[in-house]
């Protein structure tokens, strides 16, 4: 594969343009993800293979790398051409290659948005700015996307299910399948400090019955939605989506708020202007949500405890088998840091209500 040797920009644009069958105006790397890496580019001249792909306009190239790269290239593509022909906010996908023999790996070439991330990595005032701006409309997407199962707006049957293996039926609910994915990971690590927690959970679980289903993102945070002002213009990164509780998508989004730690910038590190935005962060976004789309508040509480253990399951596997074991770049572990994984643990520990550590 291209990406196994080394990143040669110049040899990818040559590459595309004998894929798409016209000349590349130029490629640059916009972003370097846990699982992906993403390209901008345009056209110099309309491509004869994709006559939809708009020339001399920038649009976004995607590679997938990692365990099942194919798979979720087909997932990710195919969930965001549904939403896209409801009008939902994020880029349209113009085309899927699950084959890696045309760029080396397999790739989705989509629409490019306009605005930023909700989260950007800039001086402390613009990001300020930016995040304050654009938090309600943040906060009202992921509502909108979990009130169109009830309403009936897209067909959940046709939507791929992204937490799936040989292990996992598909006919179980998302909830089932995933107390299955963190038995796993804790026996196959190991993991044993999560045992008691996942115990724990299991018999609180009992408490609550089916959730009406809906799409749920599963990774939907500020870093994956695209704001202008106090608008959102488009939500990434679509390869955990599934069909299941919104509890747990909406509990997803509060502990990663509640617990990303960054190294640079140093204001979002573990000190006390850190732990204060996150804090903030967290406590605005609750409220919100319980606004758009009510909540039982027990049952939050419970689905907040059950995506911290989750996510302490993945960072667990990272550490102790590397990031390639949950489907991420060999880059990803870098993001795997003491603090993330203290915050996590102290907040997954608050949540269930035994200690969870790894």
């Amino acid at each position: 594969m291209l990406f196994a040797v080394r990143l040669d920009i110049a040899e990818i644009q040559s590459r595309l343009a004998a894929y798409l069958g016209t000349p590349v105006s130029y490629l640059r790397l916009l972003a370097s993800g846990w699982e992906t890496m993403v390209f901008e580019f345009a056209l110099g001249a309309c491509s004869p293979r994709l006559t939809e792909l708009p020339a001399s306009r920038a649009v976004v190239l995607r590679f997938y790398q990692g365990s099942r790269a194919s798979d979720k290239g087909a997932r990710e593509s195919a969930v965001m051409r549904m939403l896209a022909d409801i009008r939902y906010p994020l880029p349209r996908p113009y085309l899927f290659e699950s084959r890696s023999e045309a760029l080396g790996a397999p790739f989705l070439i989509m629409e490019r948005i306009g605005g930023r991330s909700l989260f950007s990595i800039s001086t402390f005032p613009q990001a300020f700015k930016i995040f304050s701006l654009g938090f309600i409309d943040f906060v009202r997407a992921q509502a909108r996307l979990h009130l169109l199962g009830p309403t009936r707006q897209i067909a959940l049957d046709s939507v791929p299910q992204s937490y799936t293996s040989a292990h996992l039926p598909r006919d179980l609910p998302l909830v089932e399948r995933l107390f299955q994915v963190i038995e796993r990971r804790i026996e196959e690590a190991p993991l044993p400090g999560l045992r008691d927690a996942l115990s724990c959970l299991r018999a609180q679980a009992s408490r609550y019955g089916p959730a009406p289903p809906t799409i749920v993102h599963m990774d939907y945070h500020p870093q994956n939605v695209m704001v202008s002002g106090i608008h959102v213009t488009g939500v990434l990164d679509w390869v955990n989506a599934d069909v299941g509780d919104r509890y747990l998508c909406a509990a997803t989004t509060g502990a990663i708020l509640a617990t990303t730690a960054m190294e640079r910038p140093r204001w979002m590190g573990e000190n006390v202007a850190g732990n204060a935005l996150r804090a903030l962060f967290a406590s605005l976004y609750l409220p919100l949500y319980h606004a758009l789309a009510p909540m039982e508040l027990e049952r939050f509480r419970f689905a907040q405890g059950f995506a911290a253990l989750l996510r302490l399951s993945m960072f667990g596997m990272m550490r102790v088998r590397g990031p390639e074991s949950v489907g991420f770049r060999p880059e990803a572990i870098e993001n795997v840091t003491p603090s993330v994984v203290r915050l996590l643990s102290r907040y997954a520990s608050r949540k269930v209500g035994v200690p969870a550590w790894i």
